[in-house]
C-alpha cells in the first residue's frame, strides 16, 4: 500500500463510488486547475486498488510558503488505520517539497447527529479519529460554530431520503410545511430552470436577500464558475406564479366561499340564536374578505407585471452521493406565494427520483437559541424532517514548523 499520486480516472472513479462532498470531484478539480490554482489528486492504493482520494490546492503564503488545504477530503475509510497513516504520512511527505507551511484538513465527517434543539439524537463514535490525527502531529483548530467566508460550516442540516418515497417525505413534515407546499401546488406556481444565459434572475434574487438580512453572499463568479464546469448538474431552479391561473384558481376559491356562506346564512335564518352558527357566519365572512384581497392583489399584480411573475430562485449541486442546497432567494415583497416551500419540494422528489439518499440544506450556525442570527432558517429546514449533521471541524498540521510558528506569531500581532 502505498500514497501516490492519481489519474484523474482514479480519483474520479473513488469518489463516484465512494460517500464525497461536491468539492472532492473532477468538476472542481478541472476548474481549479484552469482557474490557475496549483492542485493535485493524490490517494493511496493497493496494488492496482485505490483505497483513498484527495482534491488538495497549495495556495501562496508570505511570498516564499503555500498552504495547502484538503477542502472536505480525503475521501477514506476513516477507520482504516492503516490507509489512514499511509496517506497523511505520505501526503507530508509529498508536501514538504513544495514549499508547504502548513497543511489544513477538513475532513467530511460526521460525529454526531443531533436534532434542530442541537440535542445528540446518535453519536457516530468515531473518537479515534481525533487521536489517529493527533498521533500524526495535527492539532485539531476546535469545535466552532457560526459561519466563516474561508472555514467551511461546521453544522449542516440534512434529510435523510434513504428507502423513503415521496409520500412518506411529505407526510414526515411539519403542517407549515405540508400546508405551504399544497398552496402553491394549487394557486398557479411552476418552475423553470436557468442557465448561464440568464442566471442574473438569481443572482438579483440573492443579493436583495443578502442585502435585507444582511448576510454574505459568494460572488457572481462562484457560480458561474460552477454552473460552466459541473453543467447538468448545477440546477438553479426559479420558481414563478402564472397570474391568469392564479387568479383563477383564487376565483374559484371565492365562489366556493360564498356558497358555504349562503348555506350558513340559510341555517342561521333558521336558528337565529344559534351562537355557532353566528360564529361560523363570522368566520367565513372573514375569509371571503381574504380571497377578495388575494383576488385584488392577483389582478392588480397581472397588470403590472404580465402573466409570469418571478418569486423566487435556488442554487443546488447534485453528486451521486447528495443533493445540496447551496443557497437561494426570494422577492421579500411576494414570500406569501410560498415559492421558497415548492422549490424544495420540487428538488427533494427530484432527489428521490434519481436514487440520491441524502438531500443537504446545507449550513446552519451552529446555535440553536431564539437568539441565533440564523434562527428562522432553522426553523425552515427543521419543518422539512430534517437533522443536524455535526462534522468533526478543521485539523493542522505544521509542515515547516519554523515558519510556521514566525506566521501564527504574526498573525497574534495584527490581530492585537
Amino acid at each position: 500500500m502505498q500514497f501516490t499520486e492519481l489519474t484523474l480516472e482514479e480519483f474520479n472513479d473513488y469518489t463516484k463510488q465512494n460517500f464525497s462532498h461536491f468539492t472532492q470531484t473532477e468538476q472542481n478539480y478541472k476548474l481549479k486547475k484552469d482557474s490557475g490554482i496549483e492542485t493535485y489528486l493524490v490517494g493511496v492504493k493497493d496494488g492496482d486498488t485505490v483505497k483513498a482520494a484527495c482534491l488538495i490546492t497549495l495556495t501562496p503564503v508570505m511570498k516564499v510558503f503555500k498552504y495547502a488545504y484538503t477542502n472536505r477530503g480525503p475521501v477514506l475509510d476513516y477507520s482504516d488505520e492503516a490507509v489512514f497513516k499511509t496517506f497523511f504520512d505520505g501526503l507530508t511527505k509529498f508536501l514538504k517539497p513544495k514549499k508547504v507551511m502548513y497543511l489544513r484538513v477538513d475532513p467530511y465527517e460526521v460525529i454526531n447527529k443531533r436534532n434542530h434543539e442541537g440535542e445528540v439524537i446518535e453519536s457516530m463514535e468515531n473518537d479515534y479519529i481525533f487521536d489517529n490525527f493527533k498521533a500524526l502531529g495535527y492539532e485539531h483548530d476546535g469545535f466552532k460554530n457560526g459561519f466563516d467566508p474561508i472555514v467551511q460550516v461546521r453544522w449542516h442540516s440534512v434529510l435523510n431520503l434513504a428507502g423513503k418515497d415521496k409520500k412518506e417525505v411529505f407526510d414526515d413534515m411539519d403542517n407549515l410545511r405540508r400546508r405551504n407546499i399544497k398552496k402553491a401546488e394549487k394557486h398557479g406556481l411552476h418552475i423553470k430552470y436557468l442557465d448561464l444565459d440568464n442566471i442574473d434572475i438569481f443572482r438579483k434574487f440573492m443579493k436583495d436577500t443578502s442585502e435585507m438580512k444582511e448576510f454574505f453572499d459568494r460572488d457572481d463568479s462562484f457560480y458561474i464558475d460552477r454552473k460552466r464546469y459541473f453543467k447538468d448538474q448545477v440546477m438553479i431552479p426559479m420558481v414563478y406564479v402564472d397570474l391568469e391561473d392564479y387568479n383563477a384558481s383564487i376565483a374559484k376559491d371565492k365562489a366556493k366561499m360564498e356558497k358555504n356562506i349562503d348555506k350558513a346564512e340559510r341555517a342561521l335564518e333558521r336558528d337565529p340564536d344559534n351562537e355557532k352558527n353566528q360564529n361560523k357566519v363570522k368566520n367565513l365572512t372573514e375569509q371571503l374578505e381574504n380571497i377578495d384581497a388575494k383576488l385584488q392583489e392577483g389582478k392588480e399584480l397581472l397588470e403590472s407585471h404580465g402573466k409570469e411573475l418571478p418569486l423566487s430562485s435556488a442554487y443546488f449541486i447534485v453528486t451521486p452521493h447528495e443533493v445540496t442546497y447551496l443557497s437561494g432567494g426570494t422577492d421579500n415583497d411576494f414570500r406569501h406565494f410560498a415559492g421558497s416551500y415548492l422549490i424544495q419540494w420540487t428538488m427533494i422528489q427530484y432527489a428521490l427520483a434519481q436514487g440520491i439518499d441524502q438531500y443537504n440544506f446545507y449550513g446552519i450556525s451552529g446555535d440553536f437559541t431564539e437568539n441565533a442570527e440564523d434562527y428562522g432558517v432553522i426553523q425552515f429546514k427543521k419543518g422539512f424532517n430534517a437533522v443536524v449533521n455535526e462534522y468533526i471541524g478543521d485539523f493542522i498540521k505544521p509542515v515547516n514548523g519554523p515558519a510556521y510558528k514566525i506566521y501564527n506569531g504574526l498573525n497574534k500581532l495584527r490581530n492585537k
